[in-house]
């Protein structure tokens, strides 16, 4: 097995920074744009856009339950902080995002952290991993056996 050691603006398994990945996702959840008109906007491939949007949209509930948690307990003061509800799901998750970037700002005191590093901060680098907010677990291993090989072939 082999193990690295991610900069902080780096999401696992992900061949881009966690600041193009949450542009995507701050553009879908403001202006509703479809994965193509953002990967053409960002010079990413549509079908990688789409999976960022899809696994974003997959764990934005979890995402605002475990933010909402985070705000509420590490908040000084919880209530300032407190986001306006958002239409959509993914909105939710982003505006107390928004706020968990807040509560970290003031408490290490920094001017500004964006939505990302502080989900990144919290979570680590599988932040943006839907399965590793559905708690699945990978079953498939991660290289097949070629034919013949494998559960007793040669």
């Amino acid at each position: 097995m082999t193990h690295v050691l991610l900069g902080a603006g780096l999401a696992s398994r992900r061949a881009d920074t966690a600041a193009v990945i949450a542009a995507a996702i701050e553009v879908k959840t403001a202006t509703g744009a479809g994965h193509r008109r953002i990967a053409a906007q960002l010079g990413r491939p549509a079908s990688t856009v789409r999976g960022w949007l899809r696994s974003f949209a997959a764990s934005a509930s979890s995402i605002l339950k475990a933010f909402t948690v985070m705000v509420h307990r590490h908040g000084a003061d919880p209530a300032r902080l407190w986001p306006s509800p958002a239409p959509t799901a993914a909105g939710q998750a982003l505006a107390m995002l928004g706020a968990y970037a807040q509560v970290l700002a003031e408490r290490f005191s920094v001017a500004m952290l964006p939505w990302h590093g502080a989900g990144l901060a919290a979570v680590g680098p599988w932040f943006f991993s839907a399965v590793w907010w559905s708690g699945a677990v990978q079953h498939e291993l991660a290289l097949m056996p070629v034919a013949g090989e494998g559960k007793g072939g040669k």
